[in-house]
């Protein structure tokens, strides 16, 4: 279950969520996320900015959260490979299930929200991308129908490249 509404009072949990998924990509040699991103401050943003999408299990506690907006970091204007040349496509970020629920659809299930809400706005076209050390991000979205489309060289201030997804939605 998806739950539309943002409530401040949950960002204790996403934080909690974050923390063990840094804690698990370190433990694979992935660096995407540290204690230095993403912090409070980017939940909150997203809250204000009504771009998060909390799923909560059935006693109404989150299990996972997604971002999704029209907003694109500026190194995605270097990849030429994009299969749509699109102004403002929607773009996700910052998708994260809580470890008891891992591998029962849920990161799917906030993908699939994701591509809701960018048809609800009339927009037929979903962008991302993950770290080239963050191998279950890239399985996630190849599972999803997201194509690998190109490199971004520099992201973060990662030391890797970035690979950069795009998925053509059903009209």
């Amino acid at each position: 279950m998806v739950r539309i509404e943002r409530k401040e009072e949950d960002l204790p949990v996403i934080l909690e969520i974050v923390e063990d998924t840094v804690a698990i990509m370190d433990s694979n040699g992935n660096d995407q996320w540290t204690d230095e991103y993403p912090v409070a401050k980017d939940f909150i943003d997203d809250i204000e900015s009504e771009n998060l999408y909390v799923a909560v299990n059935e006693q109404d506690k989150p299990i996972g959260m997604i971002t999704v907006d029209q907003e694109q970091a500026e190194e995605y204007e270097g990849v030429k490979e994009w299969r749509k040349d699109v102004t403002r496509p929607f773009v996700f970020h910052r998708i994260a299930v809580d470890l008891s629920t891992r591998g029962a659809g849920i990161a799917s299930k906030l993908i699939a929200h994701a591509e809701h809400v960018a048809k609800e706005a009339g927009v037929y076209y979903m962008r991302t991308d993950t770290y080239i050390k963050n191998k279950k991000a890239q399985k996630l979205f190849e599972k999803n129908g997201y194509k690998k489309v190109g490199m971004i060289p520099t992201l973060l201030g990662k030391d890797h490249p970035f690979y950069a997804y795009d998925k053509l939605l059903d009209e």
